[in-house]
């Protein structure tokens, strides 16, 4: 279990060799799919802030303006690369309507949610521009989840005390509850959007058990 100590540990180095920018660097990457320290970092340029080395407005505004970015980058790349790639895998075009439609419905919910959690933070913004979640409305839930994820491991630091140590423990604890449903939902979307596949398939040419069934009803 990572604690505050600990975190500080990892981070000060980095931090205080590279300041603001190794903050940066590390919460933006995460919004493009790559696993980094940024909410380690964070918390780490938190308490030095605390202590007066750093400054902690200037922390806030880097890592929410870093996450913002990361994530849009995140959603430009599940946009330009990820429905291509589903088209290219032959989805049909009525499963990927839905998609697109079970985003649209629930990504407001999803969107600031996710960046609570290791796993999904890293690859929210890939999935919402895949699902093509509408860019406006995406970057406005987007910017409210970062603005409070960076308040609650940023400000929340100071002004917690001690029940912010007990809200980081629990949200480790429940990370990998989080990788297990998140997984198990992204095999239930692979599996949706396969079956369509093969269901549109079908359509055009019959399959062997379909054919057997025909000549039974011959």
């Amino acid at each position: 279990m990572i604690s505050f100590q600990h975190a500080l540990t990892e981070a000060e180095p980095w931090l205080r060799e590279y300041g603001y920018p190794a903050l940066a660097l590390a919460v933006g990457i995460e919004g493009i799919g790559i696993p980094a320290p940024g909410e380690t970092l964070l918390i780490g340029a938190a308490l030095l802030a605390a202590k007066g080395e750093l400054n902690i407005s200037l922390v806030l505004v880097t890592a929410w303006l870093a996450a913002i970015t990361g994530d849009n980058i995140g959603y430009w790349i599940g946009r330009a690369g990820g429905r291509p790639l589903l088209s290219n895998l032959r989805v049909s075009p009525g499963r990927l309507a839905r998609l697109d439609s079970f985003y649209r419905r629930f990504g407001v919910w999803l969107v600031p949610v996710s960046r609570f959690f290791d796993g999904t933070r890293q690859l929210d913004g890939i999935i919402a521009g895949s699902a093509r979640m509408p860019w406006q409305r995406f970057f406005l839930f987007d910017a409210l989840g970062a603005l409070a994820w960076v308040a609650l491991w940023g400000w929340g630091m100071d002004q917690l005390g001690h029940h912010g140590s007990s809200i980081h423990r629990l949200l480790r604890q429940i990370n990998p509850w989080v990788a297990g449903v998140a997984v198990a939902a992204a095999v239930l979307v692979v599996l949706f959007l396969v079956s369509g596949r093969m269901h549109h398939r079908g359509d055009g040419e019959a399959g062997p058990f379909d054919r057997e069934h025909e000549n039974n009803a011959e």
